[in-house]
C-alpha cells in the first residue's frame, strides 16, 4: 500500500502535507490492507534532529513514513519554498490526541501507547479509559532497557505484540523514539505507528500545555520555555539557528545512507 499522499520538499527536507482528516484517512487505509506505516511528527526541533541523526533522516525518508506537520513554523518555511500549506496543516499531536481517540472508539481501532512514566502513564490511561470506555488501549512506560535483544526491549515487544493494536503511540522524546522504532519496526505487529514526544505528559496534565490559540500563531515554543527554560532553551533559542545555518548552506539536501527496516 502507498501512503496515498504526496509527499514534497521544504529545502530539501521531507514533509508529507496533511490534515487531521488526511492523517485519520490514512490510518484507515493501513487498517484495511493490514500494512505498516509510520507517522513522523517534523518540528524545528525534529529538523534539527534530522540534520544531526542519520538513522532519524533514514526512518523520515522511508517511502512508508508520512512526515506529518507539527508546528507553524515548518507551515512558513513550506511557503517560502513554494507550498501551498495553511494552518490546517499545523497537526501537532496535542490537538488531534483526543480526537483520535474518539476515532478509534467508534472504528474499533485498538491502541498501545509507549512512553512516559509509569505514573504518567497510568495516569493518563485511567483517564482515558474513563473518557472512552469502549476505547481498547493499553501501554508501557518508556523507562526500559531499550537495546534491541536486550530482556526489557524483548519483553515490550512482546507486549504490544500480544495487544495486538492498529495503533502504536511511541512517545519516548524525538530521537529515543525514532531509534527504537527502526530498530524494532519488521518485529511489531500493528498497522500504524506514530511518534508523539511527550504527548501523554502534557495529556496527563504532567507538563503544563499551552493555550491553544498560541500554536496557529506560532508561539506555542514561547510558552514552553517560560514554562520549563532549563529542559528548552537549547530547543528554542540555540536549535533554530542551526536549521537556519543547514537550510542556508544546502546541508539538509544530503541523502540518509540507509534505509529503515521494514
Amino acid at each position: 500500500m502507498t501512503l496515498g499522499f504526496k509527499s514534497s520538499d521544504i529545502f530539501g527536507v521531507k514533509v508529507t502535507p496533511t490534515t487531521m482528516d488526511d492523517l485519520f484517512t490514512l490510518m484507515h487505509r493501513s487498517i484495511a490492507a493490514e500494512d505498516k506505516v509510520v507517522i513522523a511528527s517534523l518540528n524545528l526541533h525534529g529538523m534539527y534532529k534530522l540534520f544531526k541523526d542519520d538513522v532519524f533522516r533514514a526512518l523520515h525518508e522511508d517511502d512508508k513514513t508520512c512526515v506529518h506537520i507539527d508546528g507553524m513554523p515548518i507551515v512558513w518555511l513550506g511557503r517560502a519554498a513554494g507550498l501551498d500549506l495553511d494552518a490546517s496543516h499545523r497537526t501537532g499531536w496535542v490537538d488531534w490526541f483526543l480526537p483520535l481517540m474518539e476515532r478509534a472508539q467508534r472504528s474499533g481501532w485498538r491502541i498501545y501507547y509507549l512512553g512516559g512514566t509509569s505514573r504518567v502513564l497510568a495516569d493518563g490511561l485511567a483517564r482515558l479509559r474513563r473518557d472512552y470506555p469502549d476505547l481498547a488501549i493499553d501501554g508501557h512506560d518508556g523507562y526500559f532497557d531499550a537495546r534491541r535483544g536486550s530482556a526489557g526491549n524483548t519483553a515490550v515487544v512482546e507486549h504490544i505484540n500480544a495487544f495486538r493494536p492498529h495503533l502504536l503511540i511511541v512517545g519516548m522524546g524525538m530521537g529515543r523514539q525514532e531509534h527504537w522504532i527502526s530498530e524494532n519496526r519488521a518485529d511489531l505487529k500493528t498497522n500504524c505507528i506514530g511518534t508523539c514526544g511527550a504527548c501523554m505528559e502534557y495529556f496527563a496534565g504532567a507538563v503544563p500545555t499551552a493555550p491553544r490559540w498560541l500554536g496557529p500563531l506560532g508561539l506555542e515554543w514561547l510558552y514552553r520555555l517560560i514554562s520549563d527554560p532549563k529542559r528548552f532553551w537549547h530547543r528554542y533559542l540555540v536549535e533554530p539557528w542551526f536549521v537556519a545555518w543547514f537550510l542556508i548552506t544546502g546541508a539538509g539536501r544530503r541523502r540518509a545512507p540507509a534505509r529503515t527496516d521494514r
